[in-house]
This record gives structure tokens, C-alpha cells and sequence, in this order.
């Protein structure tokens, strides 16, 4: 599996080369996962083909989910009492993330960013753009989380592979005023930032980076950074296949770096219980007696003790989100599971 070279438009054929699993696994109603703490695995949504990222208002969930081809995407609602999610009228067909803010949702449809309120259990009455950029100057979005200094974060898409984007904000995390929509350059050297998640008491966030592909699967790891403010991680310059080297050259070091390896684990959605991270990965670790799979790991905001958490995923993983003591879990049979931890 490769770490999603390319535009949007290659990320998503990479995610949905894989889909063929999903399909097959939903017909005859995948399996759960099994969690190492014991507490069952259970079905919470169902219908979401691509699902990258949820939000909660209440009891109600909103998922992003992306789209390619055949395979319908968009904005998502899951009502209470109900396991089939269903499309927000009126919202474009792709979605990479979502999250709930002071009573208005978030959403981020590629190249433009848009903020929804009025919920009525079917539909919102408002909804008004807070940024949207030229997709001939821009890529696009990636995840959505608000940082504790009211901030709206998020990543910025891969153009090239191996070398610097020339497109706006390109290889960056950035930060978005919620209200006038301007975009503040956070971190940069960041390959393809994906998801990101925030830690009680610390103003910046943890965000899941897929690392380089060529010239060899194997060469460069795929990374957990704290984007703080003003950091280089390095990228093209450093793909930290050679930490010495990087570290020499005085670039800002990851947290953790997961592989190389081939598959490569190619992390995507991440969120904390406290100081404890977990970690969805596409493809999963490999163990001394072989890869494991798509899985959930945990590990801490320190990058040690990493665990396999949640294994058994019959299709790859994309989707992590702790919320009122549940981790939800998203992946390619189109299925958002959770499990009490």
C-alpha cells in the first residue's frame, strides 16, 4: 500500500484500491475487532464507505467520508437510536473532516472549509463558507481539530511525493480564525499531514504524517509530530530514514517514526484519553511473527510503550475518536465500531 502519493484525487484511488474488501466483507456483515482490554467491539454506524473522521453534538454523529468513482463519500449524520448513517442534504460528495465547536460543526470538503448550525435532527438551517481556495493553487484540507487557543486546525494535502509543493501552505499544518477565516502557517517540512488530536494541557497538536514513498517503500517512516509553533520537520530535505542525519541538520524530530517498513503502517486518524494516544493504521505494525494488520495501537505522548490495542480488522483503518469513554473506529468495510476504555 502506498503512503497515498499524489493529488486528492490519488489519495482517494489509493484508499479505495482497497475497497473491494470492504465491499465484500459488508455483504456478509464483517466481523468484529477484538480489543486487547478485554470489552467487546460492537457495530456503532454503518453506510459511511470512507470513513476518515466523526463529531458528536449530543448523541448524534456526523462523519466525513471520502469518495472516488463508484464509491460515494460527503458529510454524514448517525441519529440516536439509529446505526444506518445517512447524507447531509445539500453538502458536496467528499469530506475529509468534521468537528463540533460551540454549537456549530465544522466540515472540510477538500479545498473549502465550511461551518454549520441550526441543527434539526435531519438537516442544518445555516450554513456559511469560512474559507475556500482555488484547487488550481491549493490541494486540499485535511483533518479538523480546534486547539485550546480557539483556533481551528488542520493539514494541508500532499502534491509531490518526494519533493516540495509549490502550491499555498503546501507541506504544512496551519491554523484557522473561526470567524474570519484567515489561515496562519503553523509547522512546517511535514510530507502529508493527515489527522490530529489535541492533549489536555498542551496547546499543540499531535498530527499523524505519512512519509515518503519513493525512491523505495521501505526507505523513509511514517511519523507522529507535535506541530508546534514554527517547527521544520524537514521534508524533502529529511524523510527521517536517517535520524542522525536529520537531527544534524537541525530539524525539529518527530515524536515517533512507525516503519519503514513494506507495508508501511501509514498512520491516519489519532486522538487522546488524557496523555495516552491512539493511532489507527492502514495497513498495522509488523511483529516478529509478521504483519498484524489494520489495527488501533497506543502508545503515549512521548512516543514509548506502543501497544496493539484494537486487531482484527478485516479491511484497512482509517477513522480514530475518543469521546465519553469510547474509542470510535472507522475502516473499509464502510462500519464505525467502539469499544469502552
Amino acid at each position: 500500500m502506498k503512503k497515498f502519493a499524489g493529488t486528492v484525487v490519488a489519495m482517494m484511488v489509493a484508499l479505495i484500491g482497497m475497497a473491494g474488501i470492504a465491499q465484500t466483507a459488508t455483504a456478509a456483515g464483517p466481523p468484529p475487532p477484538v480489543a486487547k482490554n478485554g470489552n467487546p467491539v460492537k457495530a456503532f454506524a454503518t453506510g459511511v464507505a470512507v470513513p476518515t473522521q466523526i463529531a458528536f453534538k449530543g448523541k448524534t454523529a456526523f462523519i466525513a467520508g471520502g469518495a472516488e468513482g463508484k464509491v460515494k463519500g460527503g458529510l454524514y449524520y448517525v441519529s440516536p437510536g439509529s446505526a444506518k448513517a445517512k447524507r447531509v442534504p445539500g453538502t458536496p460528495p467528499i469530506a475529509f473532516g468534521v468537528t463540533w465547536h460551540k454549537g456549530q460543526l465544522y466540515a472540510n470538503f477538500a479545498t473549502s472549509i465550511r461551518v454549520f448550525s441550526g441543527w434539526t435532527g435531519k438537516r442544518f438551517k445555516k450554513a456559511r463558507t469560512l474559507v475556500s481556495l482555488s484547487p488550481k493553487r491549493f490541494t486540499n484540507f485535511s483533518g479538523l481539530e480546534f486547539g485550546p487557543n480557539g483556533r481551528l486546525y488542520t493539514g494541508i494535502g500532499l502534491q509531490f511525493d518526494a519533493k516540495a509543493g509549490n502550491k499555498a501552505y503546501a507541506n504544512s499544518v496551519v491554523s484557522i480564525d473561526p470567524e474570519s477565516g484567515k489561515i496562519k502557517t503553523v509547522s512546517t517540512g511535514l510530507r502529508q499531514p493527515w489527522m490530529m488530536t489535541f492533549v489536555p494541557g498542551v496547546s499543540s497538536p499531535f498530527v499523524s504524517v505519512l512519509g515518503q514513498d519513493t525512491p523505495k517503500n521501505t526507505e523513509a517512516p511514517d511519523l507522529i509530530v507535535k506541530a508546534t509553533p514554527g517547527a521544520d520537520f524537514g521534508f524533502p530535505r529529511c524523510n527521517w530514514s536517517n535520524f542522525k542525519t536529520c537531527k544534524k541538520k537541525g530539524f525539529k524530530q518527530p515524536v515517533l517514526a512507525l516503519g519503514p517498513a513494506d507495508p508501511s503502517p501509514s498512520p491516519m486518524g489519532i486522538t487522546a484519553k488524557g496523555r495516552k494516544l491512539f493511532v489507527a493504521l492502514f495497513n498495522g505494525m509488523t511483529a516478529k511473527t509478521g504483519p498484524v494488520g489494520p489495527e488501533i495501537i497506543a502508545t503515549n505522548v512521548n512516543g514509548s510503550k506502543i501497544s496493539d490495542f484494537v486487531t482484527g480488522f478485516v479491511a484497512p483503518t482509517l477513522l480514530a475518536h475518543y469521546q465519553g469513554g469510547y474509542l470510535y473506529m472507522g475502516d473499509l468495510t464502510a462500519t464505525v465500531w467502539r469499544v469502552k476504555v
